[in-house]
């Protein structure tokens, strides 16, 4: 019987232990076999290292009332608390692989190593189950619970806004700023607004700004593997989802995390009124933009937002202020407090990018560079991105 870690219960892994251990007491071999395969199976399949493993990820982020009351936990809170870990202390530390093979008579796998997924907050806790007792693990989930939360806004390094929900990434393509070359500059502006917003210092919303293949999204999503052990989580929002921003900031207000709400290839149609709430997302409403969340976007666009000489104000309009309502559409990117310039790939500078990269992958070619120049003349053009995509043909025998 649990009284506060109720969910525990729910969890997979939990229900075949529950189940394992009732058929252990009837030593039936076949039905002694068959659960702990169960057991091996909810362990792995959903990407847990190991027993302990399991039990430190559904205390840590499964939701419960003590983690919802961590910051001033009531004694009675505590009490429950304290019981439901003792009696998981001791159906944890029971040898379970050698009851098994005791009753069934041959080996079984051992309960661990099933997966490489999990460390960090999870790890130091499952090493914690396995000596320590109630009073210290509890004592370590109320400090995780302060400083992390709970949840699956602590659990995942990444997210995605889908379809209403903040959707965690378990395994996100974070990629590498050492793959761009020639905009060192460019990083460096970028990590040092990032690290001032990671130190609670004055931070800037971002527009990343440059042509096509320039390096932009690169180097934002370089941010998640640089920062995401000291509290960086970067959330996905395409253009079209813009209209959920604000339900986006309230999700996000409070947490103990930074965020970054990370929108690529940002831009907006003549006469779209799209970006509204992001315009009051990067001015500040009534119920103000929270402090652990900014802005950073990617785009081809300067102003963001699409012109025509068709659609420049008409002397005959019934706007007494014509030229007002076109510069208020157009001074979005100015309410951007950084923006940071990625430039053209000129063919020398491609060339200088294609060098570095083979450089740094081992690719060695008397005629690279003008095999790389018939690459981008067959193909995409000159761009960072051309340059990597020459250089990984290449690796591949494919040019």
């Amino acid at each position: 019987m649990t009284y506060v870690f109720r969910a525990l219960e729910r969890e997979p892994w939990a229900q075949a232990l529950r189940a394992l251990a009732d058929v252990c007491l009837g030593r039936d071999t076949a039905k002694v076999a068959a659960a702990y395969a169960d057991l091996y199976a909810a362990l792995a399949e959903n990407e847990h290292a190991g027993l302990y493993e399991g039990a430190a990820a559904a205390l840590l982020y499964a939701p419960s009332p003590l983690a919802e009351a961590a910051a001033s936990p009531p004694g009675g809170l505590l009490a429950g608390a304290r019981h439901d870990l003792a009696a998981l202390l001791g159906v944890l530390r029971r040898d379970w692989r050698a009851e098994a093979a005791e009753i069934t008579g041959h080996e079984v796998p051992p309960l661990t190593c099933l997966s490489t997924l999990q460390g960090g907050p999870v790890a130091v806790l499952a090493k914690m189950l396995s000596t320590a007792d109630a009073d210290e693990v509890l004592a370590a989930l109320l400090e995780a619970y302060r400083r992390d939360g709970t949840g699956d806004l602590a659990w995942f390094p990444a997210f995605r806004w889908s379809e209403g929900t903040l959707q965690g990434i378990s395994r996100p393509a974070w990629t590498e700023a050492e793959r761009l070359v020639g905009v060192g500059g460019a990083v460096e502006h970028l990590r040092a607004n990032t690290e001032a917003f990671l130190a609670g210092r004055d931070a800037q919303h971002t527009l990343l700004y440059g042509p096509r293949g320039s390096g932009k999204s690169t180097a934002l999503r370089s941010l998640g593997g640089r920062y995401a052990g000291v509290g960086l989580r970067l959330i996905e929002v395409t253009p079209e989802c813009l209209w959920d921003l604000p339900r986006i900031s309230e999700a996000l207000r409070g947490r103990p995390h930074r965020y970054l709400v990370f929108v690529d290839d940002l831009s907006f149609e003549a006469g779209s009124s799209a970006y509204g709430p992001l315009k009051s997302l990067l001015e500040g409403s009534l119920s103000g933009t929270p402090d652990n969340a900014l802005v950073y976007a990617t785009s081809n666009r300067r102003h963001l937002i699409g012109e025509r000489f068709s659609e420049r104000p008409d002397p005959l309009s019934n706007d007494p202020h014509p030229w007002d309502t076109q510069h208020e559409r157009l001074a979005l990117a100015d309410r951007f407090g950084l923006v940071i310039t990625f430039p053209d790939a000129t063919q020398r500078r491609y060339l200088e990018i294609v060098r570095g990269l083979a450089e740094r992958g081992g690719v060695i070619d008397a005629d690279l560079d003008a095999r790389a120049v018939r690459f981008a003349e067959w193909g995409n053009g000159y761009s960072g991105r051309t340059a990597q995509q020459f250089v990984e043909a290449l690796k591949s025998g494919l040019v």
